[in-house]
């Protein structure tokens, strides 16, 4: 084999590598878009029950940032997994107190 056949070959192994590469970088890509519309869509549904119980018992103050929505949220929002949602640190007494 030629110097220019081995080249040719390795150039056509190295194209397909990057193919490869390309089709993985874009799967990855949608996994994390997918992950991030499920995480945004799960974020709305809290916020709206949430606020739908606060409208029927004490009222939603004004909420003039992100930050405000945050705090505001973190004294109301009882499950994990809400929690999670906004990145807020398990509750650890309240639990214990309502045994």
């Amino acid at each position: 084999m030629s110097q220019s056949e081995k080249a040719r070959v390795r150039l056509d192994a190295i194209d397909e590598r990057i193919a490869r590469l390309r089709a993985e970088r874009e799967r990855l890509a949608a996994r994390a878009s997918k992950t991030a519309r499920r995480l945004e869509t799960r974020r709305k549904i809290v916020i709206g029950g949430t606020v739908l119980a606060a409208i029927e018992h004490e009222g939603v103050p004004v909420l003039r940032s992100a930050a405000d929505l945050t705090r505001w949220l973190d004294a109301r929002l009882d499950r994990p997994q809400d929690r999670r949602a906004f990145g807020l640190p398990p509750q650890s007494g309240r639990l214990a107190l309502s045994s």
